[in-house]
């Protein structure tokens, strides 16, 4: 596994996890928790990049 590989490991599971809760909130129709779940996988995704450029 490559260094750049390693730093953004931990994120993985965050985004999969996020991604599946979020599809599961439209699902049963709570936008605002979908919502909410949006914003964290912004977040997450903006640590993934700032990762990737320190890397």
């Amino acid at each position: 596994m490559s260094r750049q590989e390693l730093r953004v490991l931990d994120l993985v599971g965050e985004l999969a996890t996020a991604r599946a809760e979020r599809c599961l909130a439209l699902a049963c129709g709570d936008t605002v928790t979908a919502g909410l779940l949006a914003a964290w996988i912004d977040t997450l995704l903006d640590e993934w990049n700032r990762r990737a450029l320190v890397g």
